[in-house]
């Protein structure tokens, strides 16, 4: 009878050590997904703020690009309205009256074609999936074609 008790004893030492492992599997697996969603975390707030810079950065060089643009344009402007600006030459000639102004409209300046003008569309024929034939060939579903007579 006393192997029984050191067979319960083993049982009771068994189930202890394995309900032990579980709860600090299960424990050390917690640490780990929190390790896990904190490096995630880091890598998002990274990322997000890597974004900002690259944007803030894009919108520095475009304004930069506005005002070279810009200068450029009347310097242009300046050169030629006092290089070009003689009497001998009428307005519609005198090349210093051919630059726009940076504030004119957006009707002054030239619009691209669209698909709807028809002078772009007249030329152009829809595919077809037939051969074109005269009226008075007989087609495919005429009841004498193919047949000699």
């Amino acid at each position: 009878m006393e192997w029984l008790l050191y067979i319960g004893i083993f049982a009771l030492g068994v189930t202890a050590g394995y309900g032990l492992h579980i709860y600090r599997n299960r424990d050390s697996r917690i640490r780990e997904l929190e390790t896990h969603l904190t490096s995630i975390q880091g890598k998002y707030e990274t990322y997000q703020q890597a974004v900002t810079e690259h944007f803030s950065h894009s919108a520095q060089l475009v304004n930069n690009l506005t005002n070279s643009y810009r200068e450029v344009h009347e310097h242009l402007q300046k050169g030629a309205n006092d290089l070009c600006a003689d009497n001998k030459r009428h307005s519609a000639q005198n090349p210093a009256q051919s630059f726009l102004s940076l504030e004119a409209s957006k009707d002054a300046f030239p619009q691209p074609a669209t698909l709807k003008d028809d002078k772009f569309l007249a030329p152009i024929e829809p595919p077809r999936d037939y051969a074109p034939k005269s009226p008075s060939d007989k087609g495919m579903l005429d009841e004498d074609y193919g047949l000699s007579k």
